[in-house]
């Protein structure tokens, strides 16, 4: 939403938290403050407007003194404005090598965890991020770069679950010219000046650029983010009632009829968004799309969790039917190997912790605390939408995301199963324990589980 530009910052922030109704006057809001000049703006922000807050800061360990001066700083700007502070140190390299993924995306994946668990632990009523109008053009720019679609071309909400972002309306500029008028200190982070970063290249190489045809491009920004998050709004109103007149719904499956679907405007783009909850890729749309116009039916495709099928007059969607899609259930500690798919052995050995004890980093391996485990077991294929604790992480989750961090294949994911123990997952097996029933310095005794190809046995 486009503000008055000549208003002062603190009133158009008190302005656009009342217009987009972020919190009320009552209510208590976790700031994530990294000490950089957005954050420490929000904080200031939030002191002058007389809000209740706690501060929150994650020391990634990155840049050695320079991350603990920036914790330092942070505590003694908490202990300044007489909040509540939080702070943790996570290991985002370490987990990024575990995961395959970037430093960057692992250090957002444990930051938004962390802030999650202290929003829980101590009533927080929301989580302010100091995210601004060139994040937000940065981030649009992000993902026409990666092909996200119309989704993401919305950059980042001004809401998202119990994230907010009250700096929204605001321009780097303005942040920068408030914090210099007023006298704020701040803590620089070097690696913003580096181009080996996607962010950084365009915020110093493309962004100028576009700024330099379109003076007023921040301006203009706010009004097409809102036409777009009303178009996307717009759209997933016509994909969900096109939905409802074309899927009958049969027992177990879903029955589109082929007559009736390419009769549709842009019906492959339809059938697409349709696909997605069944875990289907966007990619994978276009050999369905291909079967439904060919006159051979019998053609079938697969997601994790579920299959289509060109049937002679429908596509049919419906969950996979496999046997590693049965349940297996270990009622008691088992004396023998027990069978969980036509080529794998669970093996199940309890022994004393050893005082010596290191844990392994064969992934076919499981290390448990044998105290924290209930049985029945229960073994089978995960499921879209199940999340876990991986080990290493403060916060939770989803397989799916895992595995895609991973680089899991879509083929190799029908294959993987989970371990669970009182619906709770303990092992998402020959990847990652849950963190949950990790070995610890209180652990007594030690349930290992090793997976065992059939062949192993054979060989024996």
């Amino acid at each position: 939403m486009a503000l008055a530009q000549n208003k002062a910052i603190e009133d158009q922030f008190l302005s656009f938290i009342n217009t987009e109704q972020l919190f009320g006057q009552t209510d208590c809001i976790l700031l994530a403050i990294s000490g950089g000049l957005d954050s420490v703006v929000m904080a200031e922000l939030f002191r002058w407007a007389g809000f209740r807050y706690g501060i929150a800061h994650v020391n990634f360990q990155l840049r050695g003194t320079d991350s603990e001066e920036d914790q330092a700083f942070v505590k003694a700007l908490a202990e300044r404005h007489q909040v509540r502070f939080h702070t943790t140190q996570l290991a985002a390299k370490e987990e990024a090598e575990k995961l395959g993924i970037s430093t960057q995306m692992a250090a957002r994946q444990l930051r938004y965890a962390w802030f999650e668990d202290i929003a829980k632990e101590f009533g927080y009523n929301g989580i302010a991020t100091a995210h601004h109008q060139d994040d937000v053009l940065e981030t649009i720019l992000l993902n026409l770069v990666r092909g996200t679609g119309l989704t993401g071309l919305r950059g980042i909400p001004i809401r998202q679950g119990n994230i907010i972002r009250p700096l929204w309306f605001s321009s780097r500029a303005e942040i920068e010219m408030h914090a210099q008028k007023t006298g704020l200190v701040w803590r620089e982070d070097g690696s913003n000046s580096s181009d080996k970063y996607h962010r950084n290249r365009l915020r110093h190489q493309v962004v100028p650029v576009l700024k330099e045809l379109n003076p007023s491009l921040l301006q203009t920004l706010q009004t097409t983010v809102t036409r777009l998050q009303s178009a996307d709004n717009l759209v997933d109103e016509e994909i969900r009632c096109s939905w409802e007149e074309i899927a009958e719904n049969r027992s177990n499956s879903f029955s589109l009829s082929i007559q009736k679907l390419i009769t549709y405007r842009e019906w492959e783009f339809r059938l697409a968004e349709w696909l997605q909850p069944f875990g289907f890729q966007y990619i994978q749309t276009k050999p369905i799309a291909a079967a439904v116009r060919s006159s051979v039916f019998g053609q079938k495709f697969y997601s994790t969790t579920h299959q289509i099928m060109r049937d002679r007059q429908y596509l049919v969607i419906e969950k996979r039917h496999s046997s590693i899609n049965e349940s297996i259930v270990v009622n008691t500690f088992p004396d023998q190997e027990v069978l969980i798919s036509a080529h794998h052995v669970l093996g199940f050995t309890v022994v004393d912790k050893p005082a010596d004890f290191q844990l392994s980093v064969d992934q076919q391996i499981a290390y448990l605390d044998a105290d924290l485990i209930q049985w029945p077991l229960t073994i089978r294929q995960w499921q879209n939408g199940e999340s876990f604790r991986p080990l290493g992480m403060k916060g939770s989750q989803t397989i799916g995301n895992f595995l895609t961090n991973r680089k899991v294949t879509l083929a190799e994911r029908r294959f993987v199963q989970v371990l669970l123990s009182d619906n709770q997952v303990v092992w998402l097996i020959g990847h990652r324990i849950s963190d949950q029933f990790k070995i610890t310095a209180k652990t007594r005794k030690i349930l290992k589980i090793e997976r065992r190809h059939t062949s192993e046995l054979n060989a024996g």
